[in-house]
């Protein structure tokens, strides 16, 4: 399997059993990082420098809220 570069998040000291280095970026397969990426712990670096980070309107962000049509009322 191919491995991807990941920027871990602040505050989190292991990953996959590994210690996170200074640079808080790992290498790791989809595999090793699916865990730590699905609570938010982990974001894969190409997507961060193209401005879009995995988990964007889960921390930070609100959501617009939707009208009554939207909302299915008549």
């Amino acid at each position: 399997m191919d491995k991807h570069t990941y920027v871990v998040a602040e505050g989190i000291s292991a990953v996959n059993g590994k210690p996170v280095p200074k640079s808080r970026e790992m290498r790791l397969t989809e595999r090793e990082a699916l865990f730590d990426s699905s609570l938010g712990r982990l974001t894969l670096k190409s997507t961060r420098e193209a401005g879009t980070t995995r988990g964007a309107g889960r921390k930070g962000k609100v959501a617009p809220e939707l009208t009554g049509e939207e909302q299915g009322e008549a």
